[in-house]
């Protein structure tokens, strides 16, 4: 009962740890010298190399159990993982590879220490999540730090407009701007040889599957192919930015909801075990 005990805590700490983990990942500094072994690291050009050349075996496997929405989803971190500066050249086949690696692993060592399928198997979900932090947690703070500059970067660019400029060239001036919607704009611009500037547009957002890129998308469409485009744009500001601050509204609300399962867990639990260990065990030993 006692080892049942110690394991029950252990496996509360380590979620505790995880759940802390995926939302407050710190970021540190890196020095030069660490700066260039990573640089020394990353694999040139589209060759694979290390980590992934390893991973390698295993695609095939997840390939045919992993299902298309969660690809797609994987797909969609990715994407803003590498807005955020990580994850360079992976594919979403290669991540879940990665994370069911993890989760082998973990569940192996899980077997080794606890000796007990189920712990094994919790340790195995645990290093299935884990494994997928770094990512989500990336991918996260960049969509929220686009979705919070994408209302000011459509104002100016309707500013551009009022300056009596096309719409097309709006937006490639508004491009050279520091933000991240400038950058992803860039980025879009130098992918748009020989097409249309608003086809690539609509095409990157929707690989982004950020709801507010592909509105933004189609109906920068039907601006350019109607009148007071200027007054339009700002419309669509001041839409974008009404919805975001909706959108922050309701997750500060939604907050509180989500920290009592967490609370329950880390605190109560572990303080009614501790409290139960204390009166309840010299009892059974003294009945023993």
């Amino acid at each position: 009962m006692m080892n049942a005990i110690i394991l029950t805590l252990g496996l509360l700490a380590a979620l505790l740890v995880l759940v802390t983990g995926l939302e407050y990942v710190p970021t540190f500094r890196r020095g030069r010298a660490a700066q260039a072994i990573a640089a020394s690291c990353e694999p040139a050009g589209d060759a694979i190399t290390g980590l992934r050349r390893a991973l390698i075996p295993l695609e095939k496997p997840v390939h045919r159990l992993a299902s298309p929405g969660l690809l797609t989803k994987t797909a969609a971190a990715l994407y803003w993982g590498r807005m955020g500066g990580g994850w360079a050249d992976w594919t979403p086949l290669q991540f879940l590879t990665l994370r069911a690696a993890a989760a082998l692993a973990a569940f192996g060592g899980g077997l080794l220490i606890f000796g007990q399928p189920l712990l094994a198997a919790a340790a195995g979900f645990l290093g299935w999540l884990g494994s997928a932090a770094p990512l989500n947690n990336r991918a996260r703070r960049t969509r929220r730090q686009f979705q919070a500059q994408l209302p000011e970067f459509v104002n100016l660019v309707a500013a551009q407009m009022a300056a009596g400029v096309s719409l097309e060239e709006a937006l490639r001036r508004s491009a050279r701007g520091q933000s991240l919607p400038a950058a992803w704009l860039r980025q879009v611009i130098q992918q748009a040889q020989g097409r249309t500037l608003l086809g690539q547009i609509l095409q990157e957002a929707g690989a982004s599957q950020l709801g507010e890129l592909i509105s933004l998308g189609v109906q920068l469409g039907f601006i350019q192919r109607g009148t007071a485009q200027q007054l339009l744009l700002a419309q669509l500001s001041t839409q974008m930015a009404a919805d975001y601050i909706g959108q922050t509204e309701l997750r500060a609300e939604k907050i509180g909801a989500e920290l009592v399962i967490p609370m329950v867990i880390f605190y109560f639990l572990p303080f009614m075990t501790s409290l139960l260990l204390v009166i309840a065990w010299p009892i059974l030993t003294g009945l023993l």
